[in-house]
């Protein structure tokens, strides 16, 4: 798949923005897909074509950016997994605007990586 994936972290009770890449002039073009465990089959549409989907759980935490970026408010462990964005032109998607995020949300005040 294209796309660059990219590590978020972030603390319980934070707000995050996650970027989308090379967005387009317009978000209405832009959607939004959750999957609560990397590489489950469990995805959940955020952002439809610009719009809001109003039986996600978090929908209420959600906005779109001006720049078609994800943003979510008062972030919990829920929120935890893997964030696509996926741009479509013409309703064909637009798979160098594609954007991999894993979302990983911290607890505590310290976490060591050891690479």
């Amino acid at each position: 798949s294209s796309g660059v994936d990219d590590h978020v972290f972030i603390s319980s009770g934070e707000n995050v923005h996650l970027p989308c890449n090379n967005a387009l002039h317009d978000c209405k073009s832009t959607t939004w897909i959750y999957n609560n465990r990397f590489g489950s089959s469990l995805v959940v549409e955020l952002i439809g074509l610009g719009i809001k989907n109003k039986d996600s759980e978090r929908h209420e935490r959600l906005s779109l950016g001006s720049d078609c970026s994800l943003n979510i408010k008062n972030i919990t462990k829920k929120d935890y997994g893997y964030y696509i964005c996926q741009q479509y032109v013409n309703e064909q998607r637009y798979q160098e605007g594609d954007a991999h995020i894993y979302l990983h949300v911290l607890h505590g005040k310290l976490m060591i990586i050891w690479s």
